[in-house]
C-alpha cells in the first residue's frame, strides 16, 4: 500500500461525503486516544489492557485507512466491534466508575450519520448500544474490578475519559456542522450553475430564448411604468448556410460566436442581446427612441460589414439583416416581436444587409 494512497483518499461519492468528512479524522482521533491508554494501563500495571490498546490503536488506524479508501462500511463495522469490546474489558478490569463506558455513546452519532443504512436498522443499533451499556453497568455491580485501583486513580480515570468523550462529541458535532454547511454551499452552487445553463446558450454564451423572453417582460413592465419606448430587434446572419456548406459546421459555429461577441461589445450596459435560435439574434434596447435605435442598429450593421473574421486562414465577410419594432406601454410584446420578425423577413427578401423598421 502506497503512502500517497493513505494520505489522499479516492473520489468520495456524494452521498458518503458528509459521513467521510465527519469520520475521517474521528478515527485518527481514536488512534491518539487509544495510544494514550497504552501508557495509562502501563502505569496501573495492567499488561493485558496495555497490549490490547496497542491492538485497539491499530484497529482505529485500519479504520482510518479503510475509510479513506472508500470502504466506509467496513471501517464503521470495525469501530462498532472495537468500542464495545474495549468498554467491556476496561470495565471488567478497572470498574464502571472509571468511565470507559462513555465511549459507547459516541457510537450513536456514528451509526446515525451513515447514509446507507435504513432508519429502522439505525434505531435497532442505537437501542442495542443503549442496552449493552445498561448490561455493562449491571455486570459491574455483580462483579468487582479485576484490577482494583485507588480512589484517586479512579477519579482521575473518570475525569480523563469524560474529557476525552466530550472532545470526541464536540469534534463529531462540529465536523458534521461543517460538512453540512459545505454540502449546502455546494448544492447552492450547483443550483446556480444549473440555472445559468438553463438560461444560457451553450455555444455563444448569450442568453437563450427563455431568458431573453423573461428579460423582455421585465423591460416591458418598466416601459409601462415610465411611459417610455423600447426597441426590439431581430437580426439574422445573411447566407449563413454557405459557411456550413463550404467550410463545415465548425466554421458556422465560429461565425456565430464572433457575431455574438461583436454585437455584445457594441451595446450599452442596460441593453441586451440573446440568441433567438439558429443564426438569429434578438436585441433589446430599453428606454430607447426610434431615432436612437436606428443609430445603434446601423452602427452594428456597419461594424459587422467592415470586419473580416479569420477562420483557419480564411477571411469571412459577415453581414446581417435587422428588423426593428418599437414597443411602448400600449403595444403588446408578442405583437412587437412578430413585427420585428416580419420586418427582418422583408429585409431578407429585398436584398439583405439592411435595417428595416416595422
Amino acid at each position: 500500500m502506497k503512502l500517497l494512497d493513505i494520505l489522499h483518499p479516492r473520489e468520495i461519492e456524494d452521498r458518503y461525503y458528509r459521513f467521510f468528512f465527519v469520520t475521517n479524522y474521528s478515527y485518527f482521533l481514536g488512534v491518539l486516544i487509544h495510544s494514550s491508554f497504552i501508557y495509562l494501563f502501563s502505569y496501573i500495571n495492567n499488561d493485558f489492557m496495555m497490549k490490547y490498546n496497542i491492538i485497539s490503536s491499530l484497529v482505529f488506524l485500519t479504520a482510518f485507512i479503510l475509510n479513506r479508501k472508500t470502504w466506509h462500511q467496513l471501517a464503521l463495522l470495525l469501530i462498532l466491534l472495537e468500542i464495545p469490546l474495549h468498554a467491556s474489558l476496561a470495565t471488567h478490569f478497572v470498574g464502571w466508575d472509571s468511565g470507559f463506558y462513555v465511549y459507547l455513546m459516541a457510537l450513536i452519532p456514528l451509526v446515525c450519520f451513515y447514509p446507507s443504512w435504513s432508519t429502522l436498522f439505525k434505531v435497532v443499533l442505537c437501542c442495542l448500544v443503549t442496552f449493552f451499556s445498561l448490561g455493562l453497568k449491571y455486570y459491574s455491580v455483580l462483579s468487582p474490578a479485576a484490577t482494583p485501583v485507588s480512589t484517586e486513580v479512579m477519579n482521575n480515570l473518570f475525569y480523563m475519559n469524560n474529557l476525552y468523550f466530550y472532545v470526541v462529541l464536540v469534534f463529531l458535532s462540529l465536523y458534521y456542522a461543517l460538512a453540512d454547511n459545505r454540502a449546502h454551499n455546494e448544492l447552492q452552487l450547483s443550483y446556480q450553475k444549473i440555472n445559468k445553463l438553463a438560461r444560457t446558450d451553450t455555444l455563444t454564451g448569450l442568453s437563450n430564448r427563455r431568458d431573453t423572453l423573461e428579460r423582455i417582460e421585465l423591460e416591458a413592465l418598466r416601459c409601462e411604468r415610465k411611459k417610455c419606448e423600447m426597441a426590439i430587434i431581430l437580426a439574422d446572419i445573411d447566407n449563413f448556410k454557405e459557411f456550413n456548406d463550404q467550410y463545415g459546421h465548425d466554421c458556422g459555429d465560429f461565425v456565430l460566436v464572433a457575431v455574438a461577441d461583436s454585437i455584445e461589445n457594441m451595446l450599452r450596459r442596460d441593453d441586451h442581446v440573446g440568441r433567438w435560435g439558429g443564426e438569429e439574434f434578438i436585441i433589446i434596447l430599453p428606454e430607447t427612441s426610434a431615432e436612437k435605435a436606428a443609430q445603434v442598429v446601423e452602427m452594428i450593421r456597419q461594424n459587422l460589414g467592415a470586419n473580416h473574421f479569420n477562420y483557419k486562414g480564411n477571411e469571412h465577410h459577415v453581414t446581417m439583416t435587422f428588423g426593428v419594432s418599437m414597443c411602448n406601454h400600449n403595444k403588446d410584446i408578442d405583437k412587437t416581436i412578430k413585427d420585428a420578425d416580419a420586418a427582418m423577413l422583408q429585409g431578407k427578401k429585398s436584398g439583405k444587409n439592411k435595417v428595416i423598421f416595422a
